[in-house]
């Protein structure tokens, strides 16, 4: 009589991935600001973006083997970690790293320093998290926040209370029409999700035609500051009380980059 043997695989799954690291609480990769979210840029932005000063050092959120650590056209110096849990995460456009292949790291080590490197407009830390391993479609790719608390995160915004004035001066406000979404609202007066989610107090960026949106306050003081240099955007607003956002928005900015003796308006009275 033949016997058949039945051989037994466990198939990891992304649903159970997910499942065994529900609950997680990663540290932050990098102590700095919060200028974008996941899911962005009509959903393209498959990573969070932080950023912080030149010299900011990057550390594992997590234990982990170095996977891959080279150079990338667009990503920049890059790192991909993958942890026992089945997770991948990346940190791209770094301006050294300090590990490669196939060294272990622990949660917290200093694995890389910030930097502008690869496609990039400043000095900021992009990072992704991954069920199992990175496929260049990123089909695989999960919001960071699920992992790492938001509230982690540096807040470089004066609080500005929504829906009520201040010394009497109205805040700035759009109404939702059919088709808006919270990205295209924000590309549009040149904020960002992030802040449009904070002035109004939203919980998520779920909006529908008919709400009213707030932007920012009109009144504001100002003055002109002239960049000097090593002047980045973030360590400008950084000195006057700004958020990296609000202050593109002042200055009719589309990318971080400024240049030596730019003339940049900022607020001295912030309300």
């Amino acid at each position: 009589m033949s016997g058949i043997l039945l051989l037994c695989l466990v198939v990891r799954t992304p649903f159970a991935i997910a499942e065994e690291s529900k609950g997680k609480d990663w540290i932050q990769p990098v102590k700095g600001e919060l200028t974008d979210l996941f899911g962005t840029r009509e959903g393209k932005h498959k990573g969070i973006d932080i950023a912080a000063s030149e010299g900011e050092e990057i550390r594992a959120v997590d234990d982990g083997v170095v996977e891959k650590s080279y150079y990338s056209s667009s990503y920049g110096h890059v790192i991909f970690l993958a942890h026992e849990d089945g997770y991948e995460t990346v940190y791209a456009h770094l301006s050294k790293r300090m590990y490669r292949e196939g060294e272990k790291v622990k949660r917290g080590e200093v694995i890389g320093i910030i930097g502008n490197t690869g496609i990039s407009t400043g000095t900021h830390l992009h990072f992704e998290v991954h069920r199992g391993n990175w496929t260049p479609d990123k089909r695989f790719a999960v919001d960071p926040l699920h992992m790492i608390k938001k509230d982690q995160f540096q807040e470089q915004t004066v609080p500005v209370q929504a829906k009520t004035s201040v010394n009497n001066k109205k805040l700035m406000d759009v109404t939702v029409k059919k088709g808006d979404t919270l990205w295209s609202i924000a590309k549009e007066h040149h904020s960002t999700v992030v802040e449009l989610m904070k002035i109004n107090e939203l919980k998520s960026a779920a909006i529908a035609p008919g709400d009213k949106l707030f932007l920012s306050a009109h009144g504001e003081s100002t003055r002109m500051y002239v960049v000097k240099k090593g002047d980045t955007l973030f360590s400008v607003a950084n000195k006057n009380g700004m958020s990296v956002q609000k202050l593109q928005r002042m200055n009719n900015l589309k990318t971080t980059v400024i240049h030596m003796n730019q003339k940049l308006y900022v607020i001295t009275d912030p309300i």
